[in-house]
């Protein structure tokens, strides 16, 4: 059950994700205009910001005085991405939002982009919502009630009209039983696994991280490099794959895709070990933890 405050988050956080998704993929078959950011590969368009402005607005009209962390209106790089990072995490009320996660697949015309927005109370997640318009498939949780996965039309009939939505004043507010709950896999075997990451690998050590990991898939029984680290985290929590690592990753990549795998009975943390937090970079996300001691045994740090 969602109390008065959790449904309103969720509300907001779902009806952002569905306009700002639904915004771009109607644009991935038009001329864009492409920008560099920190790399060849970093890449950013004029959507993507239009994207997050949208979200932004829609934050803001219910929770004027919350704090939005945006991919958009941080400067590139990761020092800049840790920086900002580390300014706002603790605040009492925070937004997490990645616009348009997998810009570079937007750009090439492939249909695996999402949006990713996180809600964190005093540095912790306490809800995620991941959306991915070209399947209309809405990924969502909130700290200690589970998982899901719906249609997002689905969501926006649940919601009804923001605009005119009168938010209940008392507990009560229930999951309908015809929607999905996300569970992660039961894979421990390497040889059997179905991996993913991002290749080449980056930050320090990029070519050693990226040597490691390819022997890894190598060595697993499947894998594939999707371009979004949050519809990755989506697809380990729904146990569409058994792993997924990423090196150098934001804030706004990661946050709402942990607390999907957390909640969907799954392991998140540091590469190399340690637990996840807002300032995590390199991390791990497994089904199950005997696949992740496996994993961690072979990735550098």
């Amino acid at each position: 059950m969602l109390d008065s405050e959790k449904f309103h988050i969720l509300s907001v956080a779902m009806i952002a994700a569905l306009e700002a998704g639904q915004y771009f993929s109607r644009h991935v078959n038009q001329t864009k205009t492409v920008k560099e950011k920190s790399s060849p590969m970093d890449l950013v368009t004029e959507i993507d910001p239009q994207c997050e402005s949208l979200i932004r607005s829609r934050i803001a009209e219910d929770f004027p005085h919350h704090v939005v962390l945006g991919e958009e209106n941080t400067a590139p790089g990761a020092a800049a991405s840790v920086r900002a990072t580390t300014t706002v995490a603790a605040a009492e009320h925070l937004w997490i939002i990645d616009p348009l996660d997998g810009t570079a697949n937007f750009v090439h015309e492939i249909c695996l982009s999402v949006v990713s927005i996180a809600y964190a109370h005093q540095g912790h997640v306490r809800l995620g919502v991941v959306y991915n318009p070209y399947q209309d498939e809405l990924f969502f949780a909130y700290h200690a009630g589970g998982a899901f996965r719906i249609r997002g039309c689905d969501a926006a009939d649940w919601i009804g009209p923001m605009q005119h939505r009168a938010f209940p004043s008392a507990p009560g507010v229930g999951i309908p039983a015809s929607w999905t709950p996300l569970r992660v896999s039961s894979q421990q075997s390497l040889k059997r696994a179905f991996l993913a990451s991002d290749f080449p690998a980056r930050g320090p050590g990029a070519s050693e991280r990226t040597v490691a990991g390819l022997n890894l898939a190598a060595s697993a029984g499947s894998f594939r490099s999707i371009g979004a680290a949050a519809l990755q985290l989506a697809w380990v929590a729904a146990g569409r794959l058994d792993a997924y690592w990423g090196y150098d990753l934001n804030a706004w990549d990661i946050a709402a895709g942990a607390l999907l795998v957390q909640e969907a009975g799954g392991v998140i943390g540091a590469i190399g070990g340690g637990s996840y937090d807002l300032l995590s970079r390199n991390i791990l996300a497994t089904g199950q933890q005997e696949l992740a001691t496996i994993l961690n045994g072979s990735l550098p740090l």
